[in-house]
């Protein structure tokens, strides 16, 4: 699980070539794509949808599928927005 940085500010293995490289944030504040709702300080995790993370659900929490905490308050039910997030922070 990661979150494909946008703007990042080390990139390693820079030298990599193919179809499939992607820069993936490790620790910082990032873009990420949300489906709500979430609160700020909401712990994410994977969702079923590719690419979009949700706000965790204790009772279904499977390890490995947390990706950081919301910086941002969405209330819209269902719906998805790029919020910021902080990855590899507790």
């Amino acid at each position: 699980a990661g979150v494909v940085s946008t703007a990042p500010a080390y990139l390693m293995n820079s030298e990599l070539v193919g179809d499939f490289v992607a820069k993936v944030a490790l620790v910082g504040r990032v873009p990420c794509k949300v489906m709500g709702p979430v609160k700020k300080g909401t712990v994410l995790v994977t969702s079923n949808f590719p690419g979009v993370a949700m706000a965790i659900d204790n009772l279904l929490y499977v390890p490995g599928s947390i990706i950081g905490r919301s910086l941002e308050d969405f209330e819209d039910v269902g719906c998805i927005k790029i919020v910021e997030v902080a990855v590899g922070r507790s």
